[in-house]
Formats: C-alpha cells, structure tokens, sequence
C-alpha cells in the first residue's frame, strides 16, 4: 500500500542513508516484456508430492509438512535491495502501488492424494480485504489460477477458450471460489473453468476453499477434485509422473487508492509467464499435417532443412501470456508409494544452483519416482572435488547440460588421452547423457585428434557444413528408437512397434549415440538393420550398457557399471531446444527408470506368467518370473520342477498341475 512521508526535512536529510540502503523496488518501472525466473522453464517446473489421503485438511493452516515436504515458493514483486524481484507483475492497476514484501506477497504449496488437489498460500499483507461479488474477485486479495491441463502450450485466452477441463480461477482469501454463486448456491455465469465438468462448490463438493487472516496477512488452502483437469478423452491422469500447465497469481486490494482507474487494486503479479510462440493453438495445428506437427515446425526457423515456420511464430512475453496455455509453468505429479524406486543419484550439471538447459524437468521427475538427488556443478578444475562428490551414492548421472570437458581430467600435449574421464576409477555406476565425452571416457571410438567427428559419436540432428561428419541420415529428428536386446532388463516392459521400435519421445527430438567397443551391450540403436545407410554393424548404439570387469575402447577395465544414455540435446539442426520432460512417452520415461535400477542394481521384478501348448506327444510350457513347480493334484504339495524355460513335458509324465512361484 502506498503510503506518504511528511516529516521535517532536517530528519528526513539525517535517514537518507539508511533509507537509500533498503528502497524497494519501483514496480512502475517494470518492463512486462522481459524475460527473468518467471520465463525461465527450469525456474518454472516444480514436482508435486504425493501425500496420504485425507493428510491435508483445508482449514486455512499451511505448512511445508501437511504438503508432503514441499518447499514453499515464494513469489514477490521486488527484493529490497531494490531490485526486480521473482514475480512477473501486469502493467493493469492504474495506479499500480507496492511498498515492499510486507505490502504484499507470498509463498505457496501444493499437494495430491488420491482424489484432490491442493494449494496452499502463505500471504504477505498489510491491508486484507475482499468486498467485491465471486465473479470480480480480481479486484480483491485474492489469489489466481490457471491450469493447462493437457499441457498443450497453446497461445490462448483461459477467460474466452472455454477450457472443458481446467481454464481460469480466483479464490479470494477466505476460500470463496470465482466460478460460484454463493448467494444462489450454482454456477455463476463465467464459462472459464472446467466448463465440461458438473461440479459444486462447498465442504462436499468438487471445489472447496478456507482462509483467514492472520499477523500480517492471510493464509488459504483450496482443494480441487482431480477430475477437473482430466479428460476422459485424452486419459490424462494427475499421478504417476504426469506434466501439467500450472501458473498462480496474486492480486491485492488495498482499499480506496486516489485517484483510481480500477477501483482498490493496487498490484496483480504471477509466479511464471513462459515466452510462447504467437499464434500456435488449436486452430493452427488444424492446418498441419502430422509430420509438420511431430517436427514442430512453428519451432524451426525457414532456413531450416527442411524449413520451419519459427518466423510466423516469434517468441514473446506480454500481458496476454499470463492467462495462456503457454504463459503457465509445469508442474509433475509425484508417483504412488507402490510405483516409487530409491536410491541415491549424485546428478552432475552444468549449474546446480541454478537448474538449467532442460535439466530440471528430469529432475523432477526423478524425485517424483522417489530418488533422491543430490545437484552438484561439473568443475574440471576440482577434480578431487567431483570425486568426493560422488562417495555414498548408488549412482551418479552426468546430464546433457554440461559440457563434456568440465568432466574429464586436464590432459597435457604430452598426453592428451592420458587422464580421461574425472570418475573413470571410481566404483560407482555411471550414467551419461552427454554424448561428447564418450570419447574422452574411452566409451566410443573416436579418432586420433580426439575432435568431434560425429561418424564415431555425437547426437541426431546437428546438420550443418561444419558437420558434414555426420551422415544424412542421423542429421533427421527421431521420435524412436531402435530395442536391440529386448530381453535384457532395461529394455523390461517397453512397448515394441515393428521392427522391434520404441517410440520414446512424442515429437521429433534427439538422441545421442556413439560406436562402443565389443564387451559393451547393445541395447538399443539409433537405427534398425533395414535402415542402416552404410551396412555399419554398430548401427548407431543410443543405449549402451558396460558391465563391471568389461574393456573399453582402450583396454582399460570398468570398476563398475558404464552406461550410454539415448536422451538427447540441444540440436542446432533439427531441434534448437533443450529436452522437455513433457515430450517424453511413458516409454520414455520407463527406459530412464529402467535404466536407472539396473545400474543401481534394482532390476524390476517381472511378474510371474504361466503357458502351456500341445507339442507333438507332449507339452510345452513357458514361464517367466519365478520357479516352476507342479503337483499331482490342484490343491496338492508343488515342488520346483528343473529345467529352464520353455521345458518340454512328455505326455508320459500323466495329469500334472503348474504353477510358477514368484521370485
């Protein structure tokens, strides 16, 4: 709330000093076009905890705990060192005013059970006041929120696209909902939020809030039943690793404000406001053909090859963005406790306090599978330090992010190749994801000069004349790969198209490949047999598995497990963008799970199965999961019968019941 100073000027001169130290800062000068935290898609991915049904209560009460841990986002207008702070702010509110954090701001929480889910505001607020109807909320302390539910990122207006699931909402801050008549008791007339679903507000409906104030400012809880967001349709559901459009707002009514153009509001300001590409929603991918929309052309600038119509569709951040689509975060819902994993993972990057280059979505992810992550810069110059990094871990991940040089020992003229990879005696798994170091690794083949020559190792999609390394073939985007091995652990319940292809991403993207050497396990290529241009037997590993005691390229031995990883990066030719957990299948996503516990050494368990068929005089019978028993009658004694899988019975042995007894 703006507040004016009258005091003699003698005093005012002797507190300039102190003053000038802690001026906050001055929102009417904020440019709403810029880019900052609020644009950034890794400052703007958050994981949502799985919490026990019924553990959140809406009563008004907030805490990190109620909300499964979840650590409180705190989104403000300004620092007061007078800098722009972590909030976009709308150039609306005429005249707009902020005196600080105390003024307003705030931290909030979000939750899933079961059924709802949850948000939790902790507010900053010298003046709390709502008097306006449900439908004018924004102009009242209230709190804002939009929801992509299907993640579409479309360049639209949540206040007129008539979202059937999801869309544009207010809760004001004693949990009073928007899109509600209280005095009718129905739906009030606004069609802007989940307008497909029958719903009602209240203690027993779909939608229901609870706020108050307390010491300087207010707190509110709102839960929202889950079948708001999902769509019968599409078959999205809010668990298991699921990516949705999130964005929440903050407007604060300070009471009569003079002279005011919008009544009593003094600021509105969002936690995310992503730049979007103008002019992509549904109406537009209408005029595309599936290939154009699996390369996301309006991505792809025109001197692309082919070319993309990045041009028609310029990146932006405005007012509009805010209640778009693609002006929201994402958020992952955290996996159920019978789907989670564990384990440890030391993940190296490129900056661990500032999550960046598409690393913060996989690390979501990761965490909402149930591992726990430890972040920790790559730094060439600390090599004892990486080293120390990874001691108590199960596992350490080099992510796509970094570049491979801040991962492998300085090396001399004298001996270029002398030193290698940083971690290379350390009896620890590793996973890497950034494809230029396996060759300093020793992982793939490479040339004499050690330089990227990308017929050896590199990633699909780079294209260019100074890649003319590369053949045409792998400067295209891929959505698939290639199971080379599809029994062996990591490749465990993926879905297998013709030819033994697993679609892993949902557009076009990028994997990485190299050419290891010969005790490495081939799990999956780049390319099946019927598409290899040159008759190369390697194929273009993207998936490759180095056991414990195995060679690599140099004769060295692995102290422990070494594994090539498919997820790809940044690709100037064919995908100018760092990976997107959103574009990843449940394919995809299943091949890092995999690939993870099989280095950690936690391969999935496979069901027991059971078949049996006529074979000549006898019988065949094939199972998996466990060891085979039988017995004279149903309800008999079993004992293990030897003999692998499938085992022939001759019809000699009489009337024998099986069963396979889960390991």
């Amino acid at each position: 709330m703006k507040k004016h100073s009258y005091l003699p000027l003698l005093i005012a001169s002797v507190f300039l000093p102190t003053l000038a130290q802690t001026q906050e800062y001055d929102i009417t000068t904020d440019d709403p076009t810029a880019a900052g935290v609020w644009s950034d898609p890794d400052q703007t991915f958050l994981m949502v905890p799985k919490v026990a049904n019924g553990s959140i209560t809406a009563d008004g009460a907030v805490t990190s705990a109620e909300y499964g841990g979840f650590t409180g986002v705190n989104v403000t207008p300004g620092n007061p060192d007078g800098t722009k702070g972590s909030a976009w702010i709308l150039n609306f509110a005429v005249p707009l005013s902020w005196d600080g954090k105390a003024d307003n701001s705030f931290t909030y929480y979000l939750a899933h059970d079961d059924n709802y889910f949850y948000v939790g505001v902790d507010t900053h607020d010298d003046v709390v006041n709502s008097d306006d109807s449900n439908g004018s909320f924004w102009k009242d302390d209230a709190i804002e929120i939009v929801v992509d539910a299907l993640n579409d990122r479309f360049d639209n207006n949540t206040d007129n696209s008539n979202d059937p699931i999801g869309g544009h909402c207010y809760v004001n801050y004693l949990g009073k909902f928007s899109g509600w008549d209280d005095v009718a008791g129905t739906k009030n007339t606004s069609k802007t939020w989940a307008s497909a679903v029958d719903w009602t507000y209240g203690q027993t409906g779909e939608i229901f809030g609870l706020g108050k104030k307390i010491t300087g400012g207010w707190q509110m809880e709102v839960r929202f039943k889950k079948n708001l967001f999902e769509s019968p349709t599409a078959g999205n559901k809010l668990s298991n690793g699921y990516v949705m459009g999130f964005n929440i707002g903050m407007d604060d009514d300070d009471g009569k404000i003079e002279p005011a153009e919008t009544g009593t509001l003094s600021v509105q300001y969002f936690w995310a406001n992503r730049a979007r590409y103008k002019g992509v929603d549904a109406a537009y991918l209408e005029t595309l053909t599936p290939e154009e929309k699996n390369r996301q052309v309006w991505r792809v600038p025109a001197t692309a090859e082919p070319p993309g119509t990045l041009e028609d569709h310029p990146l932006g951040i405005d007012g509009a963005g805010r209640l778009s689509h693609a002006g929201t975060g994402e958020i992952i819902f955290g996996y159920d406790e019978s789907k989670k994993s564990s384990g440890k993972i030391l993940f190296v990057m490129g900056n661990a306090l500032a999550p960046g280059l598409g690393d913060a979505g996989l690390i979501a992810l990761l965490r909402a599978k149930g591992y726990t992550l430890t972040l920790h810069t790559a730094n060439a110059a600390d090599p004892d330090g990486q080293r120390a990094a990874a001691v108590g871990h199960d596992l350490v991940y080099i992510s796509q992010s970094l570049g491979s040089g801040t991962v492998v020992e300085k090396v001399t003229e004298d001996a270029p190749f002398a030193n290698g990879l940083i971690l290379r005696d350390v009896d620890i798994p590793i996973i890497s994801a950034e494809a230029f170091m396996f060759d300093n690794a020793q992982w793939s083949a490479h040339p004499g000069d050690n330089n990227n020559v990308f017929s050896f190792f590199g990633a699909t999609g780079r294209g260019g004349a100074e890649r003319d390394t590369q053949l045409d073939v792998l400067e295209a985007g891929y959505d698939s790969l290639f199971v080379k091995l599809p029994n062996h652990p990591i490749a465990k319940g993926i879905t297998l198209g013709a030819k033994g292809v697993a679609k892993v991403f949902k557009t076009h993207y990028v994997l990485n490949y190299g050419n290891p050497g010969s005790d490495a396990d081939v799990v999956a290529t780049v390319l099946s047999e019927n598409k290899d241009p040159g008759g190369d037997t390697s194929l273009y590993p993207t998936l490759f598995v180095y056991e414990k005691g195995d060679r690599l390229i140099d004769g060295s031995v692995c102290p422990n497990k070494r594994i090539g990883f498919f997820l790809g990066q940044i690709a100037a030719g064919i995908a100018n963008w760092h990976p997107e957990t959103k574009d990843l299948t449940e394919d995809g996503k299943k091949l890092i799970f995999n690939t993870i516990d099989y280095a950690i050494g936690k391969t999935a368990a496979v069901p027991p199965t059971l078949s049996i068929a006529r074979s000549g005089a006898g019988v065949t019978i094939t199972y998996v999961g466990g060891a085979l028993q039988s017995s004279a009658t149903v309800n008999g004694t079993y004992a293990d019968v030897s003999g692998a899988s499938p085992l022939s019975v001759p019809s000699a042995d009489g009337n024998r019941f099986y069963r396979v007894k889960g390991n």
